[in-house]
């Protein structure tokens, strides 16, 4: 049975309109803001800046990738939460945004302050290794994680973040004691996994799959098959921790109140190749190591679950 991780602040966040007529064709000159919660170089900046050509050709407009770094993504959130609903700030997040509020004050209302735009990517979690690690096979981690005489350390961009989450479900379902070091993102965490200090991470795709055998070595990804990424890599789940099933979505958002029209112009912009989806799959692999899934909307509204995994 497939388990599954309660995020009901993440369903009520996607429960918005939007309304309004300004249009982000007003001013083609000016500069759209591609913000990021973290700093350059980690996941969801290598995600900001595959997309941000595609969309930047589509629109006819200029994009650049902020990066505003902090705070679980929250400082880069808080930024595109009190912009104007104009088209012009849009951020791009995994579920940290949401999950941050449930640990830390935060300067918006996760329920209410964004649009969703697109989820661009989902894909699942890959468990790393030091290269050069003892450590050869998920069976090999989870028995130290339960040996008492080992401390097996782990890092993750703060409490309540998917990462995290996704490692806390790993300690219930396998009887592990892992203890979690939290980084301000993930280049620190990556750098700190490489070099030994970090025993192990569960790392999204583009962060795992661009340093294979450069420093970490796969043991592991988190979904319930094996992904086509990498199908020589078995599933957590085949490794001894039957059920355990969990995903990392990234998702495009603008302020709450922009308008309906922009929404769905930005979401036609991120898609709008007039390539087939073969072609497009075969060109983000060849951008980025290896992607993951298309960009597509977000579930309708009235399809959220209250239980969701991780995406």
């Amino acid at each position: 049975m497939k388990r599954v991780v309660t995020t009901t602040l993440l369903a009520a966040a996607l429960l918005v309109n939007a309304h309004g007529f300004a249009s982000c064709e007003e001013s083609p000159s000016r500069i759209v803001k591609l913000v990021v919660g973290a700093p350059a170089g980690g996941g969801i900046d290598i995600v900001a800046r595959l997309i941000e050509p595609v969309m930047s050709q589509s629109l006819g407009q200029r994009i650049i990738v902020d990066n505003r770094p902090g705070a679980n993504q929250s400082i880069g959130a808080g930024f595109v939460a009190h912009s104007p609903p104009d088209g012009y700030t849009m951020l791009i997040s995994t579920s940290g945004p949401v999950t941050n509020a449930l640990s830390a004050p935060v300067s918006y209302d996760p329920a209410t302050a964004f649009q969703p735009i697109s989820r661009v990517m989902t894909s699942p979690f890959f468990l790393v290794v030091p290269e050069k690690s003892k450590l050869k096979t998920v069976g090999d981690l989870i028995a130290a994680g339960k040996d008492p005489s080992q401390v097996i350390r782990y890092g993750h961009p703060g409490p309540g973040t998917a990462t995290h989450l996704a490692t806390a479900l790993l300690n219930k379902v396998a009887g592990t004691n892992f203890v979690g070091i939290p980084y301000r993102g993930s280049a620190g965490q990556i750098q700190d996994t490489i070099s030994g200090e970090l025993q192990f991470g569960l790392l999204a795709a583009p962060d795992a799959l661009s340093r294979r055998n450069d420093g970490l070595r796969i043991l592991g990804v988190s979904g319930a098959t094996r992904s086509v990424l990498a199908p020589d890599i078995p599933t957590i789940a085949e490794q001894g921790v039957p059920g355990y099933d969990v995903a990392l979505w990234h998702g495009l958002f603008a302020p709450s109140q922009t308008p309906r029209p922009v929404v769905e112009r930005l979401r036609a912009a991120l898609g709008r190749r007039k390539r087939t989806r073969a072609t497009v799959r075969a060109s983000w692999r060849s951008e980025w190591s290896r992607s993951s899934t298309l960009p597509r909307s977000f579930p309708p509204s009235s399809k959220l679950s209250r239980k969701r995994t991780l995406r």
